[in-house]
């Protein structure tokens, strides 16, 4: 080999160890500046520890005891590449210059959940600070890691930290940043993240209130779905640590998986999913089994439990959001809301879910809070799209109840048809009914006043009398309860005398007592107010009826009427009445249906007493109309007791109005009266009594003959029929009022009408008065209603200034007295002898029963009111007296009645001293009585 080509073999091989040694120095080189942090600049803005500084594995070492140890230590860890989001514990290492003035800084380790976090600061001068934070250590700021640092302008630090966790929901960040600006930073993160959790729950109660309204199942799983997620991110933030003290990752992730399901029956239930889209409806079960099957990996494998619930939340949102478009495509409007919502819910999660698995590196800086708040406003727009829908079913539910409205007034329009066709048919039926059932009630009572009947024709006349009012008490009956059915029954409220009107309901059944031998007794309570207000005429009727029941079903002993009163402090009283007796009394069984329309104790009482089994019914409705309670109570063999209550309130004496003051027998002024009557017996039944009153009558059988009388003579009063032949009585007093017709002219058209028909229900009153009649009167015809109305008559004709005939009033009395001596055959008594008055329809038998009971009850009325005044009693005084009244009203005498009617108004007065002054009177003119009809009976 030659010299120049050892020359360049040499030469070469130099070049060769150079660049061996070059790159041996630069490797050295590079060694070195890995093995040496890059020193962290601090200024005003914020730096990460994580991106600037060295990470390695924890294997477990401890701590150097100062700085000069920290490069062996930092040479023996093995580096790592980046944090393991499964789980693990590292070391993290870095140096800082402060080349700001700001002396106050924070270290903050945020945007994930770690276990423990245990920062060392070593200083140039050798001094050590140590911090400990994280999930499971007390936290200087609410809801953040961070922990304050005081960091010296221009001094070097060097930053070592060790941090653990069983899992990693992101890479996480160790921020320095000046205190100041941290504190900002808290206060703003705070308020939206506490702001977002309150909204959330604001949304759960209130949809919980709508579903408590509503039962609307898509209100109550939005409630659910709402709340969980709430408790979710109240956790995720540690709200139930900070606040609580309640440490437990275990628990973390559970809300997390059950989103899904719950988010899923509300969407299912919301969109309709089953109508709307079968097929994703199907699809949509993945979304309950999925979460439901991986929730136990929180507890079994709580490193994988974060990566776990981000796959499962994925498949949920992609399910939910394709189903939301589907069925808004498919025209369900309240679905754009939902899109609209899972867009919102799923715009943090397109940045964050990818992250969370470690796809992409993070991009937003607090992942959690951006995801919160995303999820917040999913949940406000799910409350729009609820809202939506409410909407839609109010249109859908207002479009329903107008169709039902229309349905339901239709329902109401034919009921109303099928309710006038019913009160047209018990008009119908009542003046049907009534017409022939008047007419043979009036015929019998004239019969019975003829004093050729006697003996057997007189009973007939008298059993065929009794039936004939039986029928007309069944019509009423089923009258009455037609009118309570229909809710056309009212009750009035007038101030009465209580102890008066028990005294005339016992008076009227008086007589029915005596026919059957039967003992029918009043008790009166000391304390019974006398004057209450209520409805004196359903008072009457519900005694009358219980105290005629009890009569008709007891064949020997008693009847008993007992009334008390208990005074509230209102001023209210509660009148209790009892009506016992001694009957062969009710089965157990049958009290409970007793109050029930058609119903009796057994078939066999309709057969042997009849009747319609409505009476007790018609009670019972008018003690709960007028606010009270009925009640039987009954022993077989015993009797049976029928209680009531009302409640009253106390009430004062009524004034005297002419029509309640004592009426003669006929009127003061004689009247021209035309009646207009189709029926013959009712012809004579009205001509009897009007003559009987001393008044001219004429008769005619339709309206269009009482057009002809009214158009060519005067007359004072019109009693119209309401249905009668060629012309009703409605047509003929629309023509009287209008003065007559082309063919008659009515001289008088203003004459007063009274309407006399067989129609007896208030819509028929109210009818005919309407019509322009002046007043009603029903048949059969009442002669006192009859006497009161034709003395208005009289009152309303002298009030104009028409001049009425005078009656003869002394032929007329004569008269009578002479007609009543020769039909009961008997001589005119003496004037000083005092006799029971004789009554029409009774028997010379019943005469004598009713004189035997005034000469047994009027002694013990007058030693019970003897007794009261002793007692010092002046309001059972006053009661005894008022019974001795009434029963001195039976006899032709006055001057008994008289003096009983100034002693009670001295007793009521409360003036004992002059009750007791007048009683040797009283009872002198008591003891003649008692001797003149004794001496009458054994005459």
């Amino acid at each position: 080999m030659s010299t120049a080509s050892m020359i360049y073999s040499l030469t070469a091989h130099l070049h060769r160890y150079a660049l061996l040694l070059l790159l041996a120095v630069c490797t050295l080189c590079a060694s070195f500046g890995t093995a040496r942090a890059q020193t962290v600049n601090l200024s005003d803005a914020s730096v990460d520890l994580a991106k600037a500084g060295r990470l390695y594995a924890d294997g477990g070492e401890p701590y150097p005891v100062d700085a000069s140890g920290l490069p062996s230590m930092l040479a023996r860890l093995k580096p790592a590449d980046k944090v393991n989001l499964l789980g693990g514990s590292y070391w993290l290492y870095a140096e800082l210059r402060n080349d700001s003035r700001q002396p106050h800084w924070v270290i903050d380790p945020n945007d994930t959940l770690i276990d423990m976090v245990d920062i060392q600061i070593y200083g140039e001068d050798g001094s050590i600070r140590q911090m400990l934070t994280g999930y499971r250590q007390p936290h200087s700021y609410l809801l953040h890691y961070g922990k304050d640092i005081d960091l010296q302008p221009g001094q070097r630090y060097q930053v070592l930290i060790r941090f653990s966790s069983p899992y990693y929901a992101r890479t996480p960040v160790f921020s320095v940043l000046p205190r100041p600006a941290y504190q900002q930073l808290v206060a703003k993160e705070n308020v939206l993240i506490i702001g977002s959790i309150g909204a959330l729950l604001a949304l759960t109660v209130f949809n919980f209130f709508i579903y408590s309204i509503t039962r609307d199942r898509s209100s109550l799983y939005y409630s659910l779905y709402v709340l969980c997620y709430a408790v979710a991110w109240g956790m995720t933030f540690h709200l139930s640590a900070d606040l609580f003290g309640w440490h437990n990752l275990h628990w973390h992730y559970v809300p997390f998986f059950l989103l899904p399901v719950l988010s899923t029956l509300f969407y299912t239930t919301f969109l309709r999913l089953k109508e709307n889209a079968p097929r994703l409806y199907a699809l949509s079960r993945i979304n309950i089994v999925l979460p439901l099957v991986t929730l136990p990996s929180c507890f079994l494998a709580l490193s994988y439990a974060h990566t776990i619930a981000t796959i499962v939340i994925t498949v949920w949102m992609v399910m939910a959001l394709t189903s939301g478009i589907v069925v808004w495509r498919r025209g369900y409007y309240p679905a754009r809301f939902f899109v609209l919502g899972f867009v919102a819910l799923m715009v943090p999660g397109l940045f964050i879910l990818p992250a969370n698995v470690g796809l992409i590196p993070a991009v937003v800086t607090n992942a959690q809070l951006f995801t919160l708040l995303g999820g917040t406003l999913d949940g406000v727009l799910l409350a729009f799209a609820l809202a939506d829908q409410i909407r839609l079913l109010r249109n859908t539910l207002e479009q329903r109840v107008e169709e039902r409205t229309a349905e339901l007034t239709q329902a109401k329009e034919h009921a109303e048809i099928v309710s006038r066709h019913r009160i047209d048919f018990l008009s119908a039926m009542s003046h049907d009914i009534r017409t022939p059932l008047a007419g043979v009630i009036g015929m019998i009572k004239f019969a019975m006043r003829d004093q050729s009947v006697r003996g057997r024709t007189e009973e007939y006349l008298r059993i065929g009398l009794q039936n004939s009012e039986s029928l007309l008490a069944i019509l009423n009956d089923i009258l009455d309860f037609s009118k309570i059915d229909a809710g056309r029954l009212s009750i009035e409220t007038v101030d009465f005398d209580l102890i008066a009107l028990i005294d005339d309901a016992i008076g009227i059944l008086q007589q029915q007592a005596d026919a059957k031998s039967l003992l029918l007794r009043c008790d009166l309570a000391l304390d019974l107010p006398r004057y209450v207000r209520g409805d004196p005429t359903r008072l009457r009727q519900i005694l009358l009826n219980l105290l005629g029941n009890a009569i008709k079903f007891t064949d020997r002993g008693e009847v008993r009427l007992d009334a008390s009163a208990l005074q509230t402090a209102d001023g209210r009283t509660s009148v209790s009445f009892d009506i016992s007796d001694t009957g062969p009394g009710i089965p157990a069984e049958t009290l409970p249906r007793l109050f029930q329309k058609f119903e009796q104790a057994d078939h066999s009482t309709t057969r042997r007493y009849g009747g319609t089994g409505l009476g007790l019914a018609i009670c019972k409705e008018l003690v709960e109309l007028m606010g009270g309670s009925i009640k039987a109570e009954s022993r077989v063999g015993a009797g049976s007791t029928f209680s009531f209550t009302l409640p009253l309130h106390l009430g004062t004496a009524p004034a005297i109005s002419p029509e309640t003051s004592p009426r003669k027998e006929h009127h003061a002024y004689r009247l021209r009266v035309l009646c207009a009557e189709d029926v013959r017996t009712n012809q004579i039944i009205v001509s009897t009594l009007l003559e009987g009153m001393g008044h001219d009558i004429r008769i005619v059988e339709n309206g269009l003959q009482a057009l002809h009388a009214l158009s060519t003579a005067a007359y004072d009063l019109v009693l119209m029929d309401g249905r009668m032949p060629m012309m009703d009585g409605e047509q003929a007093a629309h023509l009287i009022r209008a003065g007559g017709s082309e063919d008659y002219r009515v001289l008088d058209p203003s004459i007063p009408i009274i309407a006399l028909t067989a129609n007896a229900s208030d819509h028929d009153r109210a009818r005919y008065l309407a019509g322009g009649m002046d007043g009603f009167l029903s048949k059969p015809v009442d002669e006192r209603l009859l006497y009161d109305q034709i003395e208005k008559v009289i009152a309303q004709h002298l009030s104009r200034g028409r001049r009425l005939r005078p009656t003869d009033a002394t032929r007329m009395a004569a008269e009578r007295l002479e007609a009543l001596d020769q039909q009961f055959g008997v001589v005119p008594a003496a004037p000083d002898t005092v006799h029971i008055m004789p009554l029409a329809g009774l028997s010379h038998k019943h005469m004598q029963r009713i004189t035997q009971a005034f000469l047994d009850e009027a002694p013990r009325r007058l030693e019970t009111a003897r007794a009261a005044v002793v007692a010092g009693n002046s309001s059972a005084a006053a009661a005894a007296i008022h019974a001795l009244k009434g029963s001195a009203g039976y006899l032709n005498s006055t001057h008994l009645h008289s003096l009983c009617h100034a002693m009670e108004t001295a007793a009521t007065a409360g003036d004992l001293q002059e009750v007791i002054d007048m009683l040797p009177g009283v009872e002198a003119a008591l003891d003649k009585a008692c001797a003149d009809l004794r001496s009458a009976a054994t005459a």
